[in-house]
């Protein structure tokens, strides 16, 4: 199996998808498109909401056995709001074994990833019990215990990306 990224349209992503398997559905048919969102905690007006945000904006993730031959790249050049492949389209390579890993853990929980469940030590340090965090401690950069959000950092396709995943503390309850 492989997997590459492709980029679209920022805010287009389910969209992308849906057109997909209306201007091409052998693709929709030979490959598999995964778009990835995370519930977020937001608070707003004193209550807590769950909102769904993507997880990486503006990516797509394709999974393919075949590989990304020419007709697929132009079939879905044809498609609106599709962009490019990174790093580009005339040099279409899969993700390396680093962002494989990084990908598979979120696809390993789902489409839709919800908050992890963790627990602070004595010293304040959080602690993951399970959930998405569960293998990023070392990637927590910030965590706001009121808005229960950590704020994580991955190398992810060569850049660093910053992205916030709820939690709920346990040692609450």
């Amino acid at each position: 199996m492989q997997y590459f990224i492709i980029q679209v349209a920022s805010g287009k992503e389910q969209s992308f998808i849906d057109n997909v398997r209306k201007f091409a559905p052998q693709l929709a048919d030979k490959h598999n498109f995964i778009y990835l969102t995370r519930e977020l905690t937001i608070r707003r007006q004193g209550k807590l909401l769950t909102q769904v945000q993507p997880m990486f904006p503006s990516y797509i993730i394709l999974q393919t056995v075949n590989g990304v031959d020419s007709f697929t790249l132009a079939a879905l050049k044809k498609v609106p709001d599709f962009y490019h492949f990174l790093n580009s389209n005339t040099d279409i390579v899969p993700l390396g074994e680093h962002d494989l890993q990084i990908i598979q853990h979120f696809l390993g929980l789902g489409p839709r990833i919800g908050p992890s469940l963790v627990r602070f030590d004595d010293n304040d340090r959080i602690v993951v019990i399970e959930g998405p965090l569960k293998g990023f401690e070392g990637s927590i950069i910030k965590v706001d215990k009121r808005k229960q959000r950590a704020k994580i950092c991955v190398d992810f396709g060569g850049t660093a990306h910053t992205m916030d995943l709820s939690f709920e503390d346990i040692s609450k309850q």
